[in-house]
C-alpha cells in the first residue's frame, strides 16, 4: 500500500496520462503532447513503490505505440511515426531514468544508514570504552583512598598502641617489682593491692589483643555468620554474668528480656556486641549507678537498647563514633583502643541490623539496635 502522499501522486500522474491521452486521441498529429506522458512517468520518481513507475512507463509506452497506429489528417505518415518513435524512446529514457534515480536513491539511503549504524556502533564502543575508563579511575581512586585510610589507620595504631600497650605493661612491671619488695605477712595488703593492679592491667591488654584481632579477622573475611536459634532470655543471663566482674563498685545491671523470646541469628556476635557495648557503659559511667538493657521484638524485628546515665557524648563527634580508632575528646583520660563500636557496627551490618546512637552531655547515651528475626519469619 502506498502512503497518502504516493497515493496522491499516482492518481495525478494517471490523470495526467489519461488526459494526454484524450488530446492524442483527438490530435494524433500533435506529438507535442507526447510530453504530459512524460511528466506522468517523472512525476512517480516520488513514489517509493518502483512498480508505480514500471506500470506508467508502460502504459505511456503502449498509448504511444497506440496513438502512432491511428489515421492522422498529416499526410506524410513517415514524418509522423519518426516524430512518435522519438516520444516513444523518450517515454522510454524517462522511465528508465527514473528507476535509475529511485534505485541509486535507495542506495544512497542505505549507505546512509550503514554509515549511520557504523556511527552509532562506534559510539556505542566509545561510550563502553569512556565507562571502562570512569570506572578504571574510580577504582583507582577508592584503591588509591583505602590506600591513605590503611596508611592513617597504621600511623594511629602506631601511636594508639605504643601509648595503650605502654601503660599496662608499666603497671604490670612496677606492681610485680613492688611484690618483691613485701615479703612480710603483715604485708599481704599492699601484695593484693598490687595483684589487683596487674589483674586490671592484664584485662586491658586482654581487651586491647581482642579488638584488634576481631578488626584483623573481620578485614580478612574471616568471621561469617552461623544462624542458630538463641534463647534471649538465657542469652542475656549469660552475658550479665560474664561482664558483672567488670562492672565498678555500685554499677548494677538490669537486663530486660521475655523469658519465651527466641531468635535465630549468630549467638557468638550478638554476645560479643552486648559485651562490647555493656562494657562501654560500665566504663563511661560513675560508680553507683544503673545500666538498663532492653531486649524485645516488634514486627519481626529483635529491638535492643543499652542505655547509661554516664558522661555522654558530645555533639560533635556523634557522626565518627563508628570509625576506627575514633574516641570522644571527652575520654581522653579513659583507657581505650577507639576499635570497639566500630567493630560493634561491622557486626550489626553482618547481622543485616542497624545501630543508632543518642546521647545528651552529662546525662549519659543510648545506643540502640535493631536486627532481623529469622524465627518470626
Amino acid at each position: 500500500m502506498f502512503h497518502f502522499g504516493q497515493r496522491t501522486t499516482l492518481i495525478i500522474s494517471i490523470l495526467i496520462m489519461l488526459l494526454t491521452a484524450c488530446l492524442l486521441v483527438w490530435r494524433p498529429d500533435y506529438n507535442f503532447f507526447d510530453g504530459g506522458l512524460i511528466t506522468a512517468i517523472l512525476l512517480t520518481i516520488f513514489i517509493k513503490k518502483d512498480a508505480a513507475t514500471r506500470f506508467m512507463g508502460i502504459a505511456c509506452t503502449l498509448l504511444v505505440v497506440i496513438i502512432a497506429c491511428l489515421p492522422h489528417k498529416n499526410p506524410n505518415l513517415a514524418e509522423v511515426f519518426i516524430e512518435h518513435f522519438f516520444s516513444l524512446i523518450l517515454v522510454i529514457s524517462s522511465t528508465l531514468l527514473v528507476l535509475f534515480l529511485k534505485r541509486l536513491y535507495r542506495t544512497m539511503q542505505e549507505l546512509n544508514q550503514a554509515l549511520e549504524r557504523e556511527v552509532e556502533k562506534r559510539t556505542a564502543n566509545l561510550e563502553l570504552a569512556l565507562s571502562h575508563l570512569a570506572s578504571s579511575q574510580a577504582e583507582l581512586k577508592d584503591a588509591l583512598e583505602k590506600e591513605k585510610e590503611l596508611n592513617e589507620i597504621k600511623s594511629r595504631f602506631v601511636s594508639m598502641a605504643s601509648h595503650e600497650f605502654r601503660t599496662p605493661l608499666s603497671a604490670i612491671l612496677s606492681s610485680a617489682a613492688l611484690i618483691g619488695k613485701y615479703p612480710a605477712l603483715e604485708d599481704q595488703p599492699r601484695r593484693e593491692k598490687h595483684v589487683f593492679k596487674i589483674r586490671e592491667a592484664v584485662i586491658h591488654l586482654n581487651e586491647l589483643l581482642e579488638d584488634f584481632l576481631s578488626l584483623g579477622r573481620i578485614e580478612e573475611g574471616k568471621i561469617h555468620v552461623h544462624p542458630e536459634k538463641i534463647s534471649l532470655h538465657s542469652f542475656a543471663i549469660e552475658t550479665v554474668e560474664e561482664v558483672q566482674g567488670l562492672l565498678k563498685s555500685g554499677q548494677v545491671l538490669h537486663p530486660e528480656v521475655d523469658k519465651t523470646l527466641e531468635v535465630i541469628s549468630d549467638k557468638r556476635l550478638l554476645k560479643h556486641i552486648f559485651v562490647n557495648l555493656l562494657t562501654n557503659a560500665s566504663k563511661f559511667s560513675p560508680a553507683d549507678t544503673a545500666i538498663e538493657w532492653k531486649l524485645w521484638q516488634e514486627n519481626g524485628q529483635i529491638n535492643a537498647i543499652v542505655t547509661d546515665h554516664g558522661m555522654g557524648i558530645p555533639e560533635e563527634d556523634k557522626a565518627y563514633l563508628f570509625s576506627s580508632f575514633f574516641r570522644a575528646r571527652n575520654v581522653t583520660n579513659i583507657q581505650g583502643t577507639g576499635l570497639g563500636l566500630h567493630i560493634v557496627k561491622r557486626y550489626v551490618d553482618m547481622l543485616h541490623g542497624e545501630i543508632s546512637v543518642e546521647s545528651s552531655l552529662g546525662r549519659g547515651t543510648s545506643i540502640f539496635i535493631h536486627f532481623p528475626n529469622l524465627q518470626a519469619s
